[in-house]
């Protein structure tokens, strides 16, 4: 298997990071991986014939080829087909937004819209399958959006999310809405309205997947937590049933159930090497 991730530098407004996955036959990997609800959109390049399959409690969404995987907010299983190779460009949470403004943001889709070909297609045929590398791929879509003049929005609604989000992200416990708008200097319906106009998501809805992104995250890092309450404490929950609740109920598992099967992944693979 091989698998990297990396940032790309002076387009941090618009891209959280980009990475490649290549699998292999009989390559070990987790047997039908999860990924866990994620607040941040993904274009996903692959050779045309290469199929994909997403299923969640209510829908499956398959294809092949290059596609887009919008925000969600519930589990998804990978159904995948080896060998597989997958480019991927994971936005940040209001990325859609300053590609193309607020049409483009619904949640829980998987689509391979007009523009993903339109937009993107230069670089879709600069990419050589046969000798993809972190540095040239990196180079190649650096050139690219340079030569497509993407610049970020700097509307009120832009600039009060790219705040909020910061402070959210931030912090290990949630912060109470009504201290993000007065931090802010403005209403929490006008805090509510711009940051979903601009990430498709309620406010409440990304702070509960950022607290469980981190908290996945501290899980895989660790290895082990042997102290669950001063864990749940950590994250802002009252004590350890709530923690354990809350993990069951946007999981399906509980925290020991993950740490024995390891089966749970951020940004399709981006964030667990």
């Amino acid at each position: 298997m091989i698998t990297w991730k990396q940032a790309l530098p002076d387009f941090e407004w618009l891209i959280h990071q980009v990475w490649y996955l290549q699998v292999e036959e009989g390559d070990d990997l987790p047997a039908l991986p999860k990924l866990i609800p994620n607040p941040r959109a993904h274009i996903l390049l692959t050779p045309a014939a290469q199929k994909y399959c997403y299923q969640s409690d209510t829908d499956t969404f398959s294809g092949f080829g290059s596609h887009l995987l919008t925000a969600s907010d519930q589990i998804l299983t990978l159904h995948e087909q080896f060998p597989l190779q997958r480019f991927g460009i994971t936005l940040q949470p209001e990325g859609l937004y300053h590609l193309f403004g607020d049409t483009h943001l619904a949640i829980n889709q998987c689509q391979q819209p007009d523009w993903l070909v339109t937009t993107f297609n230069p670089f879709f045929q600069s990419i050589k399958w046969n000798e993809i590398t972190a540095e040239k791929v990196k180079t190649q879509l650096y050139e690219f959006l340079q030569q497509q003049g993407f610049e970020p929005k700097r509307d009120k609604a832009s600039q009060l999310t790219r705040s909020v989000i910061s402070v959210i992200d931030g912090n290990r416990v949630s912060v109470a809405i009504d201290c993000l708008a007065k931090r802010c200097c403005v209403t929490r319906r006008t805090l509510e309205r711009s940051f979903k106009q601009v990430t498709g998501l309620s406010l409440k809805q990304y702070q509960t997947m950022m607290t469980l992104e981190k908290m996945v995250l501290a899980i895989y890092e660790r290895g082990q937590v042997t102290d669950w309450a001063a864990f749940a404490q950590e994250f802002g929950f009252s004590d350890q049933p709530h923690l354990i609740r809350h993990l069951k109920r946007q999981l399906g598992a509980t925290p020991s159930g993950y740490l024995s099967n390891r089966d749970l992944t951020l940004d399709i693979y981006g964030d667990f090497e």
